[in-house]
């Protein structure tokens, strides 16, 4: 515990360290400038802003494809999660079709495969989603559980680069929903107080 302190006395000290040497560096090159032919000057400027413009290019490319090279990926894993959340409505409509499905060995491993899945090429903001939905998907109010599969559903839309304008995770589900979501929930909380 005693070395804590001398850490952060060694990390300011480091820090206006650095500080002051930046500061000096900069001072010396605008003098350096300063004192150059106006032409001289103007032209080493544009140099390197050329060469800053090209480094910043290339770094966003190279994060572009990067993003389109795990595209792919993410497609497939999200859409194990959109076949299960439509399995479950599917199933939804058979008399006792959901409480056997989610019962099953296919069930289990559709589920481990969507977490080895998004673990892997998920966002941060898709794996807090799913997080949040599994934890909650055992709450006593109707329309959590729909609200965080509709938190999901958005975070993989956002990831894969669509937009979500217009949408809340209560009506991204009117998709597949027959009746109007908002009525239908809005029925469920007066059943259950």
């Amino acid at each position: 515990m005693r070395s804590q302190p001398l850490q952060l006395i060694l990390g300011f000290v480091l820090l206006a360290v650095l500080g002051v040497a930046g500061w000096l560096l900069a001072s010396w090159v605008v003098r350096a400038l300063l004192g150059l032919d106006k032409a001289l000057a103007s032209a080493l400027i544009a140099g390197l802003v050329a060469v800053f413009t090209a480094v910043f290019a290339y770094w966003r490319e190279r994060a572009k494809s990067r993003q389109e090279s795990h595209r792919e990926k993410k497609v497939e894993v999200y859409t194990v999660f959109f076949d299960l959340i439509f399995r479950i409505v599917r199933d939804s409509k058979r008399p006792g079709g959901v409480d056997s499905y989610l019962a099953s060995d296919e069930f289990q491993e559709h589920m481990f495969s969507l977490m080895k899945g998004v673990l892997a090429y998920g966002s941060p903001e898709v794996i807090r989603a799913i997080s949040r939905w599994r934890v909650e998907s055992g709450s006593t109010k109707d329309a959590e559980p729909i609200k965080r599969i509709g938190d999901v559903l958005l975070a993989m839309r956002k990831d894969l680069g669509l937009s979500n304008a217009g949408l809340t995770n209560i009506n991204i589900h009117q998709v597949y929903v027959n009746e109007d979501i908002n009525i239908a929930l809005r029925g469920n909380a007066d059943e259950h107080p």
